[in-house]
């Protein structure tokens, strides 16, 4: 599959880009500052400059023969606007950029939370409220969409098992187990149309994913 990564430079989106050029896909990374994911992400990566704050035309050729998106990119500020300037509003262009270029898959990170931001902290309510407009703009779109919402992330070893549901308990997440169920994702038809809160424990990561299809 031909899959543009949004955010692809970030500690997650690194990852995910490692394990689809592992899985055999040709990738372009989606990115705000394209001589960082040069560096960053070596041979094998097409680069798209891609500012989310400011969007425009570049949007359209970021997904130009995409066939997948799998979108890690956030603001890493705690500041409303920037939540809403990136986290809503930059993802709902991107997802009408997507639809118009023709792409039948996004696979979207949000957060653990996002569903009911009155489970969230004060301090990131303002962040889930962002990401639940995008993702409701998301699930309203001819796109075959899903909507992963994990915990808090750490850098440990991968488990590669994992808790999802509706609501789970909050707990954290290698991200590379994360990285794994976004990638995963694409190739489990029980995740399509379907939104999740993941955590770290419980079954691996396959099964999981299949469980929600029952």
């Amino acid at each position: 599959m031909h899959i543009t990564v949004l955010g692809a430079t970030g500690n997650t989106g690194r990852r995910v880009v490692r394990q689809l050029l592992e899985e055999g896909h040709t990738v372009r990374a989606a990115v705000r500052d394209a001589a960082r994911a040069e560096k960053l992400l070596g041979e094998g990566v097409a680069i798209a400059a891609v500012d989310l704050a400011a969007p425009g035309a570049a949007l359209g050729d970021a997904f130009a023969g995409t066939d997948a998106v799998i979108n890690t990119a956030a603001t890493r500020s705690m500041d409303r606007r920037q939540a809403e300037l990136i986290d809503h509003q930059g993802i709902v262009a991107a997802v009408d950029a997507a639809v118009a270029a023709g792409v039948r898959r996004w696979v979207q990170l949000s957060m653990w939370g996002t569903a009911d931001p009155s489970r969230l902290p004060g301090y990131l309510r303002a962040t889930g409220h962002a990401k639940l407009a995008a993702d409701t703009h998301l699930e309203k779109s001819e796109l075959e969409w899903t909507i992963v919402r994990p915990p808090w992330l750490n850098d440990s070893a991968p488990a590669g098992r994992v808790t999802v549901g509706d609501e789970v308990e909050e707990g954290s997440l290698s991200r590379e187990d994360l990285a794994t169920v976004l990638v995963s994702s694409l190739r489990h038809p029980a995740t399509v149309r379907r939104a999740f809160e993941v955590t770290g424990g419980g079954r691996p990561i396959a099964d999981a994913l299949d469980s929600l299809g029952s």
